[in-house]
C-alpha cells in the first residue's frame, strides 16, 4: 500500500510532529510513505533523517489553499501513484488528488474552534459539506471536538474517525537527577508549575501568569515555568513585571530540552482559548506522571478528566485557575493517585503507538473497501 502525505508547513508545528512521529513508528514492510510539502521546509531533513522520501514543491507555503501548486501536486501525486493520501489541511492536495483520482482521499483535521453561527447554516453549512465531501472520501478527526466541528460544518458523521493524537513520551528522570536538574534551574525546594506552548494569543497565559500572582501572594513555595516562545513574549514578559511576579516565574524561550524542564515540574497547565485538540504537550506530562490543570476548551475536558488526573477549570478564570492548582500541591495523597492516573491514560490512550495502529488500521480498511469496490466494478463491466 502506498501512502502520500500532505503538508503545508513550513515550520514544524502540532501536526509536523505528529506526523513525524507515526512515520517514525509506521509498518515500514506494510506501507510505503511519502511526503510532500513546501520548499525549505523544516520537516524536510528530519523526515529523510528517519528515511520518509520527500517530494517539495514551490507553493503551498504555511497556507491551506495556493491554485498555483496544484498543477505542481498532480505531477507529485502521478509520480508517486498513492492509493491513499493523507492531507493535513492543504486542500490544494485533496484538487490535485481528485484530479489524479486518488481512489482514498482523507483529511486530517487537527484543529477545534468555536464555528461561527453563519458557517453553521443554510446554505454556508451544506456548501462547506458538499465541498469536502467531494474533495475527501473520509476524514480523520484528532479529537472529539474537531468531530463536532466538522459535523457543525455538514460533514456527515459516518466518514470522520476520530484517532486522537499520541506522543513517544519522555524519559521519567530518576530523584537523583531530577534533584540536579532542579537545582540548577533554581527551583529545589519549590512547587513548580509550567505551561509548554507557543506564546500566541490563543494559548491564554495571559490567564496562567494571573493565576500565578494570585498563588504568589499566597505562598513563596510557587514557582512558574513558561517553555517555549512566541510572538507575545515581550508583552508577557512586561506582564510579568507589572504582576510583580518577575522572581517567581521562568522563560526558557524556544528549546529542544523539553524533557529536561518537563522532568523539574510539579503540575502541567493548559491554557488554550482557541484550535486546542488533543494536547501533545498534556501527553509528554502524563508519560511522566505529572497531574494536569486545563481550561475547558476544545479537547483538554477528554484528555484531563476532572478530578482523575487533574482538574478542568473555565476558560479565562484565573481564580479558578490558581484554587485548582492550589488544591492539587496541597495534598499529597491526591498528587499522588492523579499522578498514578495520569501515567495510566498515557499508557493506554495517549501514546504514539496506539495513534499510529489505528491510523494504519484506518488506512487499510479503506483500502481494502476500494478494493472491493474496484473489483465489483471490473465484474459489472463484463
Amino acid at each position: 500500500m502506498r501512502v502520500l502525505e500532505a503538508i503545508s508547513d513550513t515550520n514544524i508545528g502540532g501536526a509536523g510532529n505528529l506526523l513525524l512521529t507515526r512515520l517514525r513508528n509506521s509498518d515500514r514492510e506494510r506501507i510505503s510513505t511519502a511526503v510532500v510539502l513546501p520548499c525549505g521546509s523544516m520537516l524536510i531533513d528530519r523526515l529523510e533523517r528517519i528515511g520518509i522520501k520527500c517530494y517539495t514543491v514551490d507553493g503551498c507555503i504555511d497556507k491551506s489553499f495556493d491554485i498555483g501548486a496544484i498543477r505542481k501536486l498532480c505531477d507529485v501525486i502521478n509520480d508517486f501513484e498513492p492509493d491513499i493520501i493523507n492531507a493535513h489541511g492543504c486542500i490544494s492536495a485533496r484538487i490535485a488528488a481528485l484530479f489524479c483520482r486518488v481512489p482514498v482521499r482523507i483529511y486530517t483535521r487537527h484543529c477545534a474552534f468555536d464555528i461561527p453561527l453563519y458557517m453553521r447554516c443554510f446554505p454556508i453549512k451544506q456548501s462547506i459539506g458538499a465541498l469536502n465531501l467531494l474533495l475527501s472520501t473520509n476524514v480523520i478527526a484528532v479529537a472529539d471536538a474537531a468531530a463536532d466541528n466538522l459535523i457543525d460544518m455538514g460533514v456527515p458523521e459516518k466518514r470522520i474517525s476520530v484517532i486522537i493524537n499520541g506522543v513517544d513520551g519522555f524519559e521519567k528522570y530518576n530523584e537523583a537527577k531530577r534533584k540536579r536538574e532542579r537545582e540548577k534551574l533554581g527551583v529545589s525546594d519549590k512547587f513548580v508549575v509550567g505551561i509548554c506552548a507557543r506564546l500566541e494569543r490563543c494559548k491564554d497565559h495571559v490567564t496562567f501568569l494571573r493565576a500565578a500572582r494570585v498563588l504568589a501572594r499566597k505562598n513563596d513555595k510557587y514557582r512558574f515555568l513558561i517553555i517555549g516562545d512566541g510572538s507575545e513574549r515581550k508583552n508577557l514578559v512586561e506582564l510579568t513585571e507589572a504582576l510583580g511576579i518577575s522572581d517567581k516565574v521562568i522563560f526558557t524561550g524556544f528549546t529542544d530540552e523539553v524533557e529536561r524542564y518537563y522532568n523539574c515540574l510539579d503540575l502541567n497547565v493548559n491554557c488554550s482559548i482557541g484550535t486546542e485538540t488533543s494536547s501533545l504537550a498534556l501527553s509528554e506530562g502524563m508519560s511522566i506522571g505529572l497531574p494536569s490543570v486545563a481550561s475547558s476548551f476544545g479537547g483538554n475536558p477528554n484528555m484531563v478528566r476532572d478530578g482523575e488526573n487533574g482538574y478542568i477549570y473555565e476558560v479565562g478564570d484565573f481564580f479558578s485557575l490558581a484554587a485548582c492548582i492550589g488544591r492539587i500541591a496541597e495534598d499529597r495523597e491526591l498528587y499522588g493517585k492523579m499522578s498514578e492516573r495520569a501515567f495510566h491514560l498515557f499508557k493506554t490512550e495517549f501514546n504514539s503507538k496506539k495513534m499510529t495502529a489505528n491510523t494504519e488500521k484506518l488506512y487499510y480498511e479503506l483500502y481494502k473497501k476500494r478494493q472491493g469496490e474496484e473489483k465489483m466494478a471490473r465484474g459489472s463491466e463484463l
